[in-house]
């Protein structure tokens, strides 16, 4: 005999979990997403190449010059008071690497001096950033021939 009282009664319950909470709303979530990610690009492990440093904390190889910055674990080169003008690297030994986009041409040149793996980051970041830089260029490029009058 076939019992059929139970056919239309799913086999499984779906259990659903709301991330709202008293009066929070889905912000808190984002909040919590943001501390986290925060906390993960903020590399405590110190920058491996500051024992190439000299006692001023710079570091001579090729033409370019990086300056250690030991209170926020970064390697600098050129001018990197201007962040928006600026390209950071986060280093697969610990720390991150931001460069000034005028001095681009004297990290290639001075490339040699970071570990294979680093070399591919920083790589990968300069192909990303000129691909960045033109599309940015062409919005911009854009939205003025939308203001020329017709």
């Amino acid at each position: 005999m076939i019992q059929t009282s139970n056919i239309n009664e799913p086999k499984h319950k779906i259990y659903t979990y709301s991330f709202t909470t008293k009066g929070d709303s889905i912000d808190s979530f984002s909040k919590i997403l943001d501390n986290k990610s925060q906390a993960i690009t903020k590399d405590k492990r110190p920058c491996e190449y500051f024992r190439n440093a000299d006692s001023t904390g710079a570091i001579s190889y090729g033409r370019a010059t990086f300056m250690c910055d030991k209170e926020n674990n970064r390697l600098l080169l050129g001018d990197c008071s201007d962040e928006k003008n600026c390209l950071r690297i986060k280093l697969s030994g610990g720390g991150s690497l931001v460069v000034n986009r005028d001095n681009l041409d004297e990290l290639v040149q001075s490339i040699s001096m970071f570990s294979a793996k680093d070399q591919g980051l920083i790589m990968r970041a300069i192909q990303q950033d000129k691909i960045a830089q033109k599309a940015r260029d062409y919005q911009k490029t854009d939205s003025l021939m939308d203001e020329l009058p017709s």
